[in-house]
């Protein structure tokens, strides 16, 4: 097998004949490029690579350029001077590649000889979800499960509307079409609003722009979302349920037909303002039910991360919550860990049985009514917000309110003796 390398001094350089099929398309009648080693292997290696282009290139020019095209070439090297470029050739492309080229997959890359990446929205999800695992090492698997499901269901719409297509191949036609799809669907269904929209606008923009970077992939998701959010003008929040209503209807055991757990799960949240999940979320370490101040313990463990680092706090249980703890002698068992699917059940029992005041009422409004009856009776702002979970705006000093102070407070408030 030809090799096409000489040695000049201890330096190997590539020296091949242009056949006379092609000389039309040289000014010289041999190609000799410097491959800049004096290894033998290295210098048989890069002229096996420039040779392959050279023939490459040869095999192009024998298709399109017969002297008919001429014309048009001189035209190409007239326009490129004109906008301020200087024309190169096949050939001083190929010896510049050769001069600083290691191995073919530099060349390639030079060259762009290699294959565009195909990656589809599908795909996309996928290179996601490995994207961000790393962030979801501190999550239960059933929080993994509802993070994904959020996005999965979200891809599945995109690709309803546009199609399972190419990355590159999205244009903003496609994404206004989408947005458009969304507003039809708000217009036409009650429990949807905007935000809802801009939620699944955003999990797309973070898979889109993951894939792209990751892979190398060509897509500006900033150009293709500009100002595709909607604007939200009757936001559509959760309203607190009455005081009265909690325990006269919500409280009416005889009235609420549900399994014993999701009865006594409305009666935890309404005396603890507890989050859904982190109630659900708890270990049976977790609940103290003796002692001078009965509580629970909301923080990171084995089912469950937490939402904020402000989350984590200890909850006095009073009233209507320390008889559900009771009850269940300890934590949650049927619906440990899954707090998508107690919602879900309480939700879905109340709205059928006309147990709900409006369309604004879920099980959520009993976080919503808990601290609006704490801010009723003004603690401090400090006490308020350990409660609640919520971040304290003033610097933290000390280990903050104590079990006691909390109970002071919540024993104003509670539902029942």
């Amino acid at each position: 097998m030809a090799t096409y390398i000489i040695k000049r001094g201890k330096w190997y350089h590539f020296k091949r004949r242009v056949p006379a099929d092609y000389q039309e398309f040289h000014s010289k009648d041999v190609v000799q490029v410097p491959l800049k080693t004096d290894s033998r292997s290295i210098a048989e290696q890069r002229s096996s690579n420039l040779n392959q282009l050279l023939e490459s290139y040869w095999r192009d020019m024998a298709l399109k350029g017969d002297s008919a095209d001429l014309k048009k070439f001189n035209d190409m090297v007239k326009r490129a001077r004109i906008s301020g470029f200087q024309y190169r050739s096949m050939e001083d492309i190929v010896n510049k590649v050769a001069d600083k080229a290691l191995d073919e997959r530099d060349i390639k890359s030079i060259l762009g000889a290699g294959e565009k990446p195909y990656i589809t929205l599908e795909a996309a999800q996928e290179i996601y979800f490995e994207h961000e695992a790393g962030n979801l090492v501190d999550r239960s698997d059933n929080q993994i499960r509802h993070w994904k499901n959020q996005r999965k269901r979200s891809v599945k719409n995109f690709i309803s509307v546009i199609g399972d297509i190419p990355l590159d191949s999205i244009t903003r036609e496609d994404i206004l079409r989408y947005r458009n799809w969304w507003v039809s669907r708000i217009q036409s269904e009650d429990r949807l609003s905007p935000n809802t929209a801009n939620k699944e606008f955003g999990f797309i923009r973070q898979i889109l722009r993951a894939a792209a970077d990751n892979c190398g992939v060509d897509v500006n998701v900033d150009v293709l979302f500009r100002k595709i959010n909607l604007k939200d003008t009757n936001i559509r929040s959760r309203h607190p349920f009455d005081t009265d209503y909690i325990k006269d209807v919500l409280m009416d055991r005889e009235r609420i037909k549900m399994n014993d757990e999701c009865q006594l799960f409305i009666y935890a949240m309404a005396d603890t303002g507890a989050r859904v999940a982190e109630l659900v979320g708890l270990e049976s370490e977790d609940v103290i039910l003796f002692g001078d101040v009965p509580h629970i313990k909301i923080r990171k463990n084995a089912i469950r991360s937490l939402k904020t680092p402000q989350s984590e706090r200890d909850i006095p249980l009073v009233g209507s919550a320390l008889i559900a703890f009771r009850e269940l002698g300890g934590g949650f068992v049927r619906y440990r860990g899954k707090s998508d699917l107690i919602s879900s059940t309480i939700n879905k029992y109340l709205r059928e049985n006309d147990l709900v005041p409006s369309d604004r009422h879920s099980l959520y409004s009993l976080r919503h009514s808990f601290e609006d009856r704490l801010t009723a009776v003004e603690p401090p702002d400090k006490v308020q917000a350990a409660l609640m979970g919520h971040k304290y705006v003033r610097p933290k000093y000390g280990h903050g309110s104590s079990l006691e102070q909390k109970k002071l407070w919540l024993d104003k408030i509670a539902l029942l003796p």
